[in-house]
């Protein structure tokens, strides 16, 4: 393996550097999606540099340094590097401070390291406060001036994705920052709530503020990282397409005897029926069982430590209700043979079998209005099979839901420590989902069809696989625009 050292040509060495308490460790854990140093809501946590291989590819390894943060003393900090030649000002660095000072000596050596072991200098600063409103960023942009090297400025602790809010405080930074050359590029990386698909443009974004063989080396550096979460993401489409199909061939048997009477019962009020009750229940536990696997694996797949702790809620029969405004009477579907059947119901016997839509699922992991948004009811189809299953509709929302978690999961930077099931979902990321599901309608409608009863096609896996990688990838393209050539 390469030395991370600066002058190594098959090295990039990249420090990250803040003020203390702003997040260095927390982000780099989420890059290296790795446990690394130590985090806490503290001062000064890490207290002396520590290198860590990021990425590697043929041409070389891209390192990341964690360094101690700047913290009280900046004004003295500055006072020595100033004095840095002069004899005393090193025997006050060498000896004085080492002794009387340890956080004013650590600092002094953090910075000598990076100046004479980095090619380019992340600088994290905290989004949740104006520039012009802290009053150490003049200071702490001094000492990395003194530093020598170009300078990637990116925003953390940016809150809840909120793009509006988000991009005034952007274009703040970059204001307050524009005079400064050695600033070569300013942006957002939030150690909590980071796409993956913006983690790549560290390494981009370093390759066009350094030259010859390191910019290339960054470039491949950049292709590789690109490709391994490609990779990753590929497999993220084949979880859920793995969900999409347990969702589409779950069905359940009915009782042969008595069946007309037992539809009678239901499709009137208040009857309440042991039958209709124990399907409901195994519907809705296999359900769970499928969404919580889903979340694990996709949990797995990105490096996170944990696991779902989300369950269903109560299933009652109130979540499982019987549509009661049948546009026909009941007569007339028992003889649909001769007349046809409802316009509501066609589709279920081309599936060929009864269908069963659910009402809300609240409580499933999104809260608010991400949560499963379902059909108020089910139709039945009589086929001769004797079965049920989810509906087209039901079916279409399970699937919104599901991505609304991938996208929960894949924005879950490492950093936040252990996965907790999300408590909210960001408007703009329910909008966007839901309007890319309804784009594709026909498509899904289609795939609904070749589920159900019928043993499905061995190809149904791969035939979900396409649609979800579309879909997966409009959806990223409309979230973040500057990342969509990753995807060609």
């Amino acid at each position: 393996m390469p030395a991370a050292t600066a002058n190594n040509q098959h090295s990039l060495v990249i420090s990250l550097i803040s003020h203390t308490n702003v997040g260095k460790t927390t982000l780099a854990r989420t890059l290296l999606r790795r446990d690394i140093g130590t985090v806490a809501d503290l001062a000064h946590v890490t207290i002396v540099p520590e290198a860590h291989e990021l990425i590697s590819c043929e041409a070389g390894t891209a390192f990341l340094w964690d360094t101690p943060g700047f913290g009280s003393d900046l004004g003295k900090l500055v006072k020595r590097l100033r004095s840095e030649k002069n004899p005393i000002g090193w025997v006050l660095h060498q000896v004085w401070d080492r002794v009387s000072d340890k956080s004013l000596y650590c600092s002094q050596e953090a910075i000598r390291h990076i100046a004479e072991r980095s090619d380019i200098v992340i600088y994290l600063v905290d989004a949740s406060q104006n520039p012009s409103d802290l009053p150490y960023i003049a200071t702490e942009l001094e000492v990395i001036k003194w530093i020598g090297k170009p300078v990637l400025v990116f925003l953390n602790q940016t809150g809840p994705p909120e793009p509006g809010r988000e991009l005034q405080r952007l274009l703040a930074w970059k204001q307050h920052l524009a005079p400064l050359p050695f600033v070569r590029h300013v942006s957002v990386l939030d150690a909590f709530t980071r796409s993956w698909t913006q983690e790549h443009l560290i390494l981009a974004y370093a390759g066009e503020a350094l030259g010859g063989i390191k910019s290339h080396l960054a470039n491949e550096l950049t292709q590789a990282w690109i490709a391994r979460n490609l990779a990753i993401f590929e497999q993220s489409v084949t979880t859920l397409a793995r969900f999409a199909e347990a969702s589409l061939t779950d069905t359940e048997a009915l009782p042969v005897a008595g069946f007309w009477t037992k539809m009678q019962q239901w499709v009137m009020p208040g009857k309440k029926d042991p039958e209709l009750e124990k399907i409901q229940k195994a519907l809705y536990g296999r359900l769970e069982e499928y969404t919580t696997a889903a979340v694990n694996q996709l949990i797995r797949l990105y490096s996170i430590d944990g696991a779902s702790a989300a369950a269903l809620a109560k299933r009652t029969k109130e979540n499982f209700l019987v549509k009661h405004n049948i546009d026909e009477p009941l007569v007339a579907i028992i003889g649909g043979a001769a007349g046809g059947l409802l316009a509501g119901i066609a589709a279920d016997a081309l599936a060929g079998g009864m269908t069963l839509g659910g009402g809300a699922l609240a409580g499933m992991l999104l809260g608010g209005s991400a949560t499963f948004a379902l059909a108020k009811g089910y139709n039945l189809a009589q086929t001769g099979k004797h079965r049920v299953r989810w509906t087209e509709a039901h079916f279409l929302d399970q699937l919104k839901t599901i991505i609304m978690l991938y996208l929960a999961v894949s924005h879950f930077g490492r950093g936040q420590g252990v996965w907790h099931d999300p408590k909210y979902s960001p408007a703009h990321w329910e909008k966007i989902v839901g309007e890319v599901i309804t784009q594709d309608e026909h498509t899904w409608r289609k795939l609904w069809r070749q589920g159900g009863l019928t043993p499905p096609p061995t190809q149904l896996r791969e035939s979900l696989q396409r649609p979800l990688h579309d879909a997966l990838l409009r959806i990223f393209t409309r979230l973040y625009p500057d990342s969509a050539a990753i995807f060609r």
